[in-house]
């Protein structure tokens, strides 16, 4: 999926590297276009081949079909300037202006605009052991993001995803001449403990490029920052989330006061039967991510989300 390297003005969302600031903004009629970006919670994602196996002889002469899985960590993006995005593997853009209606529901079109992601462990194919590296493919689908406004300072979210992925196989002995590849289409449902909550300072200033097509070379500039932060804050409904305990994992290590880390994740591709508590169990493509959600020690049930304080440097999904 190339995006033009010439992207209109978008704004930006979604860090996982954050500065807030320490009131509750406005409520905003308007979410602006813009990115989302994300950290894989490393050993939590992975791609499974038992339902549609690689063919035989695809790694050598005589390999079986494969029908193992592969377990993923995100790799952080190349950009220009060097770590201007966190250690962010995954960005989500938001094509359109999302307008509240006044039940306070809103929608935008998304695409994948990039993905970096590399294998936890080197994968035995019965040729050898590989390396894996996961890419987006040309292209990318286009799927719809429902944004509801639930409290003051932010709300929930739903947005099932659709990416056209490459994976490339290299051996472990980094032989170019053994590397694979294969291409596939993935269909991820809405992701669980989706949250959002409104910015009040940018998470970088000035012009970012980074890598959309896997080469290593930053090729797109991206959007303005915008008022938009997924990943952090009030709910999952109408009620706040809340968690009982905080986890931690590669390239993610803390969240605002009065929130904890904790793993969201895309798996089932019906949007119909959303399970926003949903863990991916069974699931043949799971992708889980970093978002901060209220403690729970924060308040009951029905109890507002508290407003992020400002914590430079801090993620948010």
């Amino acid at each position: 999926m190339h995006a033009s390297k010439t992207l209109v003005r978008f704004a930006f969302c979604g860090a996982l590297v954050l500065a807030l600031a320490a009131s509750c903004p406005l409520f905003a009629e308007v979410i602006p276009a813009g990115v989302d970006l994300w950290t894989t919670a490393a050993g939590h994602t992975h791609t499974g081949f038992g339902s549609d196996p690689i063919p035989a002889g695809f790694f050598c002469e005589n390999s079986k079909p494969f029908t193992g899985r592969v377990i993923f960590q995100g790799s952080p993006l190349a950009v220009e300037p060097a770590g201007s995005l966190g250690g962010a593997d995954t960005i989500v853009h938001r094509l359109d202006n999302a307008a509240f209606n006044d039940k306070g529901e809103a929608v935008t079109r998304i695409q994948l605009l990039a993905l970096s992601l590399t294998s936890v462990k080197p994968v035995d194919t019965g040729c050898g052991q590989y390396n894996v590296a996961a890419r987006l493919d040309g292209e990318q689908p286009v799927t719809d993001m429902r944004i509801t406004h639930t409290a003051k300072s932010g709300g929930s979210y739903v947005a099932p995803l659709a990416l056209n992925v490459r994976l490339t196989f290299t051996p472990v002995n980094g032989d170019l001449k053994g590397q694979r590849t294969l291409t596939r289409r993935v269909t991820l449902g809405p992701s669980s403990m989706a949250v959002w909550t409104y910015a009040t300072a940018p998470r970088y200033s000035g012009q970012v490029m980074v890598d959309t097509d896997g080469d290593g070379k930053p090729d797109t500039a991206l959007p303005m920052a915008s008022n938009f932060i997924a990943g952090v804050s009030p709910a999952a409904s109408g009620d706040p989330v809340t968690v009982q305990s905080c986890e931690t994992g590669i390239n993610a290590t803390a969240c605002p006061p009065g929130q904890c880390l904790h793993q969201a994740c895309h798996c089932n591709p019906n949007a119909s039967t959303w399970d926003p508590y949903d863990k991916g169990t069974g699931c043949t493509y799971l992708h889980c991510l970093w978002v901060c959600v209220p403690a729970s020690s924060g308040g009951g049930p029905g109890a507002p989300a508290p407003c992020p304080q400002s914590l430079p440097g801090q993620p948010g999904g």
